[in-house]
């Protein structure tokens, strides 16, 4: 975790310090090693949040685009069920940025739970996923829309393959909002996108990308 209570204030781990977990209210500890990215963990060891991953250097890149109060919000269902959006605006839109593969349940969990959220995925996990993006996509036109067919054995664009917004953030070779994807054909389209602005426009709240869905939806009978 980035963040814990100090004296009821969200605050970023220091040595020696110790908090409270800002989803279940358990004691948190400092972790601020030289060789790992400071965080906060609970004392027992074990997470409060099912869906929790170690976080590194991307995933923190992430959260940093966002004002510090729309980073790591906890977030609570009718049932009581309680889980920790990595990014939730004013709005109630959830980004959810993931590293690691997840199962496709999860994924249905997550959407099912948030409801209004769109995914930010790593696509550098897998260092081939962006050459062979790179090399089976259109250039890109001047409305910043390329087409693309993928190749190689990579899961990438099937994993993804959902009705809720779906961006990959390929590194070096752009970001991408996936716009659509056939898993049989493995061809799609996708539109490049500036990292700061999605940023600054998700937290403005003035819309949840939901207009033109996810890759499955065009797609979808």
């Amino acid at each position: 975790m980035k963040f814990a209570n100090i004296d009821g204030q969200k605050s970023e781990p220091k040595p020696g310090a110790i908090g409270a977990c800002r989803n279940c209210g358990a004691e948190a500890i400092s972790k601020c090693g030289n060789h790992v990215i400071w965080h906060w963990a609970h004392k027992s060891r074990r997470h409060c949040d099912k869906w929790w991953e170690s976080e590194g250097e991307w995933h923190r890149a992430w959260k940093a685009r966002f004002p510090t109060d729309l980073q790591e919000v906890s977030r609570t269902s009718a049932s009581g069920e309680k889980h920790i959006a990595d990014i939730c605006t004013s709005a109630g839109l959830v980004v959810e940025l993931q590293h690691s593969t997840i199962h496709p349940a999860e994924v249905a969990e997550r959407e099912a739970f948030y409801q209004t959220m769109v995914w930010v995925i790593d696509g550098c996990a897998n260092e081939f996923d962006p050459m062979n993006f790179k090399m089976g996509r259109t250039p890109v036109g001047p409305d910043s829309l390329i087409g693309f067919k993928h190749f190689g054995r990579s899961k990438l664009f099937a994993r993804w393959h959902t009705k809720k917004p779906v961006f990959i953030d390929f590194g070096d070779e752009g970001f991408w909002r996936i716009l659509r994807y056939d898993p049989m054909t493995k061809e799609g389209s996708a539109g490049l996108v500036n990292r700061d602005g999605f940023a600054q426009l998700a937290a403005s709240g003035r819309t949840d990308f939901s207009e033109a869905g996810g890759p499955a939806t065009a797609t979808q009978p």
